[in-house]
């Protein structure tokens, strides 16, 4: 099955990498430059005086991160005090709204491409399919083996073993979701995440990242063994993907994204404000789109950085008495009849965005 991934609202898969912004980079009227190092010593070195400002080069660096001073980001202010341009020593050029003086998580690359990991996306319609399958017949004895799961090994999560199998008998092995195929530098740009306190109308102190922020690309999702070989691990899940086919797995997500969705406008009610009313235009914009959508065809999902708690989680098939007791046994500082309190948003230009959506479509 091939599909084509467009990007909705600002998508982060962290790489794991960051960039300082006392070596890394330059932030010059709305772009953020990514410097070369090797080329910027190697035209340093060539100078006369290469090594003395070789040395003051590295006290820069160095005295800009022991330094408390709000304005010490004075790499800009060397490069420039000794005629070099590090728009000729930078290999990478993104735009950002608004200045960046932080660190900056980099967004997943391949050969310096950015893509979206098949793993990221799989994760996601794992969550999907699981809470699909979930049957709960009793939903109290489902709360007692999950604390009863928690009390063997302090790590547990509920990630559906018992419904998929453990480990390397998981049956969704043998679901195949590919990387999606590289996107272009021109879809990037870097966007500052902030949490939204929904109560106190307050922002935490923002994460700086690389985004996908417009874009299409294109994936492939396959089952990799005969039916009969997944038939022994998972019945139910042989019986979904191979007498109704790979398909099915849009009408599984939709039906996720809407309940959550629902959800989610039902809590940004109760917390109603002028602060939450952007937001709440998205989440009933997009639910129109996913009702009106082939869902056959089509698909809504929310991948990478910023999902919430029920965008992770088995969560909207729990009463709300449940989600209660599960959120005061393991959040100690939350408020069980307000849960999750924070959303992450994006802002730019004014605007307050919704992170990670992507629409997925047949090909």
């Amino acid at each position: 099955m091939n599909l084509q991934i467009e990007i909705l609202t600002p998508v982060s898969v962290g790489s794991g990498e960051v960039l300082s912004p006392y070596s890394d980079y330059v932030y010059d009227k709305g772009y953020v430059y990514y410097l070369d190092h090797d080329s910027l010593l190697e035209q340093i070195n060539k100078r006369p005086n290469g090594q003395r400002l070789i040395d003051e080069f590295v006290n820069v660096v160095k005295g800009q991160a022991k330094s408390n001073d709000p304005d010490k980001i004075k790499l800009k202010g060397f490069l420039e005090r000794n005629g070099l341009d590090y728009k000729k020593y930078c290999y990478w050029k993104l735009p950002a709204s608004e200045e960046v003086r932080e660190q900056v998580q980099l967004h997943v690359k391949s050969a310096g491409q950015p893509y979206i990991p098949g793993s990221s996306l799989k994760g996601a319609i794992r969550t999907a399919l699981l809470t699909h399958l979930l049957f709960l017949d009793n939903e109290d004895k489902f709360i007692k083996y999950i604390n009863e799961e928690k009390e063997k090994s302090r790590s547990f999560s509920y990630i559906g073993q018992d419904i998929f199998g453990k480990f390397g008998d998981d049956s969704l092995k043998y679901l195949q979701v590919s990387d999606s195929r590289p996107f272009n530098q021109e879809d990037m740009k870097i966007v500052k995440f902030y949490k939204f306190n929904l109560k106190n109308k307050k922002l935490d102190i923002p994460i700086v990242k690389e985004v996908l922020s417009q874009g299409v690309s294109t994936i492939s999702i396959k089952i990799s063994e005969p039916k009969e070989e997944l038939n022994k691990l998972n019945r139910k899940l042989s019986s979904l993907l191979f007498e109704r086919n790979e398909a099915v797995l849009l009408e599984i997500i939709n039906e996720y994204t809407n309940k959550n969705i629902e959800i989610e406008l039902e809590q940004l009610q109760k917390f109603k404000s002028a602060e939450t009313a952007e937001i709440e235009k998205f989440y009933r914009s997009l639910l129109e789109s996913l009702k009106s959508a082939d869902k056959k065809k089509e698909a809504y999902l929310r991948i990478g950085s910023g999902k919430t708690y029920y965008n992770n989680t088995i969560a909207q098939k729990l009463s709300v008495q449940n989600i209660e007791r599960i959120v005061k046994n393991n959040f100690k500082k939350a408020n069980p009849k307000a849960f999750p309190l924070t959303r992450t948003v994006v802002l730019e230009g004014g605007r307050r965005e919704v992170p990670g959506w992507i629409k997925i479509s047949m090909l």
